[in-house]
C-alpha cells in the first residue's frame, strides 16, 4: 500500500467515525414528539417570562400558560406553527444604533426549547472552545480569563516577539447568509420533522436582504450566529495549529511570534470568511506588536516585560460616570433623585471596575463621589469611600 492509499484510507476512518457521531448526536435527541414535550414546553415557557412579568402581554400569557402550550405543541407536530410578527426597536448603545427584532412571548417558548434541545446539543461540539459568546458556563470575562492565559503562554515560548491580529466580521448579524444556515441545518439535523422547525424558525425572523441577515433579539439567531464560523475556527486550530487565538462573537484574534505569517494568514481568513459568505471589516483589521497594547472587546490588554498581563476596563465609562455623578448632584439638589440612585449607581460602576486591573480609577471615582454626595458608600456597610477631608467639592 503507497503513502498515499494509507493517507486516504485514514481520511476515510475519520470521516466515517464523525459521521457515526452525527448520526448518534442526533438519535439521542428522539423524535420531535420527545423534543417539543408538553414537560419541557412547560418549563422553558415558564423562563421565557423571567424578569418581564410586568409586561401585560407576559401576564396573559403566563395565565393561560397550561392551554397555551398545548395549543403551541399540538400546532408544532402536525407542522402547522409560524412565528408570528417580531416587534421592532432601536438601542442607542454608547453611541452605537442597534436594530432589536423581538419575538413574541408565545414564540420564545418554542424557539427557546429548540435552541436548548436542538442547537446547543448539535452546534457545540462542532465549535471551538475559545469562542466564549452565548455559551453557557462563558461568557466576556470568561474569555478575558481565556486571553491572559494565551497571552501568558506565548511568553513562556516566545517573549514579547510577534504580534497580535485584531479582525472584526463587517455587519456581523444583518449580512448573514441564510443559506450558509439551510446547509449547516441540512448537515446536521437528520431529523426531517426538526430541520422543519429550524428553518421556519430562520424564515419567519425578518430579514435586512432577501436571503440575508438574522435579527438581534431572537435566540436562535445567537446560536446560528456564533456557530456559523465555526469552519475557519477549526480551520485555524486545527490545520494551523495555531494556540493562541479565538473569537468573542464577531470579534477576533490571533497571536503568532512571526508578523510576516500573520498578515499572510489574515489574507487567508478574509478569503475564507467571504467562501462562507460573510464579509470581513478591513477597516478594523489590525497587526498591533506585542510590545504595545491592544483593544480586544473595549478592555486594552498590556504583556509586560515580566510576562505580566494587565487589563484595564473601557476608559471611556469613567468619563461618563463623572458626568453622571455632577448631574445626578443638580438632580439631587433638585430632589428630583433620590440618594440611593445614586449609590445604586455607584455600586455598578464599581463592581465594573473591579474586574479589571482598575483601582486607580475606583479610587478617583470614589473621591468624586465623596466630595458631591458625603460618604453615602459606607452607610448600609458598603464599599468604603475614602474619608479624606484634602477633597473639597472645589476639586469635583
Amino acid at each position: 500500500m503507497t503513502s498515499e492509499q494509507r493517507r486516504e484510507a485514514r481520511y476515510q476512518r475519520r470521516k466515517a467515525y464523525r459521521a457515526a457521531n452525527k448520526d448518534e448526536r442526533c438519535f439521542r435527541l428522539g423524535p420531535i414528539e420527545e423534543v417539543f414535550s408538553y414537560r419541557d414546553m412547560f418549563k422553558y415557557g415558564t423562563k421565557c417570562c423571567n424578569g418581564v412579568r410586568w409586561k401585560q402581554s407576559v401576564q396573559n400569557y403566563e395565565m393561560h400558560l397550561f392551554s397555551g402550550t398545548a395549543k403551541r405543541r399540538r400546532l408544532i407536530l402536525e407542522k402547522k406553527w409560524k412565528p408570528q410578527k417580531c416587534t421592532h426597536f432601536t438601542l442607542c448603545e454608547r453611541g452605537k444604533v442597534r436594530p432589536i427584532d423581538a419575538p413574541h412571548v408565545t414564540d420564545r417558548q418554542v424557539e427557546k426549547v429548540y435552541c436548548n434541545k436542538v442547537l446547543v446539543p448539535l452546534y457545540s461540539p462542532s465549535m471551538i472552545k475559545h469562542n466564549g459568546a452565548s455559551q453557557k458556563g462563558k461568557g466576556l470575562h470568561w474569555h478575558f480569563r481565556e486571553l491572559k492565559e494565551q497571552l501568558r503562554w506565548h511568553f513562556r515560548h516566545y517573549g514579547r516577539a510577534g504580534a497580535v491580529l485584531l479582525m472584526d466580521l463587517k455587519q456581523f448579524f444583518p449580512s448573514a447568509p441564510r443559506k450558509a444556515i439551510f446547509q449547516r441545518h441540512e448537515q446536521l439535523i437528520t431529523s426531517p420533522d426538526l430541520r422543519w422547525v429550524g428553518d421556519a424558525i430562520v424564515e419567519g425572523v425578518p430579514s435586512s436582504a432577501p436571503g440575508r441577515g438574522m435579527p438581534l433579539g431572537v435566540e436562535p439567531s445567537q446560536q446560528e450566529m456564533v456557530a456559523l464560523p465555526s469552519p475557519v475556527d477549526n480551520w485555524l486550530k486545527c490545520q494551523q495549529g495555531i494556540h493562541c487565538c479565538g473569537h468573542y462573537m464577531d470579534d477576533y484574534y490571533v497571536i503568532l511570534p512571526d508578523i510576516d505569517q500573520l498578515k499572510k494568514l489574515a489574507h487567508e481568513m478574509v478569503r475564507r470568511f467571504a467562501a462562507i459568505g460573510i464579509p470581513v471589516n478591513q477597516r478594523k483589521c489590525k497587526i498591533i506588536p506585542l510590545t504595545k497594547p491592544f483593544k480586544f472587546c473595549k478592555a486594552k490588554f498590556r504583556l509586560r516585560e515580566t510576562g505580566k498581563v494587565i487589563v484595564n476596563g473601557c476608559r471611556d465609562g469613567v468619563k461618563r460616570a463623572r458626568r453622571k455623578l455632577r448631574l445626578f448632584k443638580e438632580q439631587v439638589a433638585a430632589g428630583k433623585r433620590d440618594i440611593k440612585t445614586v449609590k445604586q449607581f455607584m455600586d455598578c460602576q464599581l463592581a465594573y471596575y473591579k474586574g479589571y486591573n482598575d483601582h486607580g480609577r475606583e479610587l478617583r471615582l470614589l473621591q468624586l463621589c465623596y466630595a458631591l454626595f458625603g460618604d453615602i458608600m459606607s452607610k448600609t456597610g458598603g464599599t468604603k469611600c475614602i474619608k479624606s477631608q484634602e477633597t473639597g467639592p472645589a476639586s469635583a
